[in-house]
């Protein structure tokens, strides 16, 4: 069973994930496909990559950091129900080949972004 602190460290680091993942998109220029949303999702696929490679399993020393970090802040940070929206709102608009490249480059990349974070981390 979760405990309190780590319902706690998780709250807060989505709280930060949710702040950092607004100022991205508010700096990130807007075009034909949502590039905040991509950039946010692609920068905390390859932060949770890194994270969990480098504090490995979890366990009681590491617990902590994990809850804040992985589940926390980059759970907030990245936007897969925006990104969801996103690709109806599209589909509804009757840009299927638009909604269907954004499918398909955001999860390359986002998977591809964790698996680099985890070889950085892994040296």
């Amino acid at each position: 069973m979760i405990s309190l602190t780590h319902l706690l460290l998780i709250g807060l680091g989505g709280g930060l994930g949710s702040i950092v993942r607004v100022l991205v998109s508010e700096i990130t220029p807007v075009g034909r496909l949502p590039w905040g949303t991509m950039a946010a999702n692609v920068a905390g696929s390859l932060i949770i990559g890194w994270v969990l490679a480098r504090l490995g399993p979890p366990g009681e020393s590491n617990g902590h950091w994990q809850a804040f970090l992985a589940f926390g802040f980059c759970g907030g940070f990245t936007t897969f129900s925006s990104f969801s929206w996103q690709t109806l709102e599209q589909l509804r608009q009757g840009q299927m080949g638009v909604a269907m490249l954004y499918v398909v480059v955001s999860v390359l990349i986002c998977v591809g972004a964790t698996w680099l974070g985890w070889r950085l981390a892994r040296g």
